[in-house]
C-alpha cells in the first residue's frame, strides 16, 4: 500500500444501485495511482465507475492507472465509466487524444 504521507490523493469506494463508485480526490500522479489501482474492487460483477470531479491534477502514472482499471473492468466484463473528469483530466485525456477511448458521464449513479 503507497505510503499516505506522500501522495495527497484518496480514493474510496461508494456502492450505489447497480454500480460500484470509485471517488478519487486530489492528485491522480505516480503516488497516487497505486492507490487508485488497489481501491477498485477486482471481484463483483456491477459496472464501475470512477468520479474524476475531485482529481485536481493527473500525470502520466494517473492516465496509465486509468487505462489499466478499464483494461481489467474489460477483462472481466464489467462496464466502466468514468463520471465527471475534472478539466485537470479532460486535458490529459485531450493531450493524448484518449477522450473518445473513455466512456464518459455526466454524474455517478445514485
Amino acid at each position: 500500500m503507497p505510503d499516505e504521507r506522500l501522495t495527497t490523493f484518496r480514493a474510496r469506494v461508494r456502492p450505489a444501485e447497480g454500480a460500484v463508485v470509485v471517488i478519487a480526490e486530489g492528485e491522480l500522479d505516480i503516488a497516487g495511482a497505486p492507490h487508485l489501482l488497489e481501491t477498485v474492487p477486482e471481484e463483483g460483477w456491477e459496472p464501475v465507475v470512477l468520479d474524476l470531479d475531485a482529481v485536481r491534477f493527473m500525470d502520466s502514472s494517473g492516465l496509465r492507472a486509468l487505462l489499466e482499471v478499464r483494461r481489467a473492468c474489460a477483462e472481466s466484463g464489467r462496464p466502466f465509466a468514468l463520471a465527471r473528469p475534472s478539466d485537470a483530466v479532460r486535458r490529459v485525456l485531450e493531450l493524448v487524444d484518449l477522450e473518445g477511448e473513455f466512456e464518459i458521464v455526466e454524474a455517478p449513479p445514485a
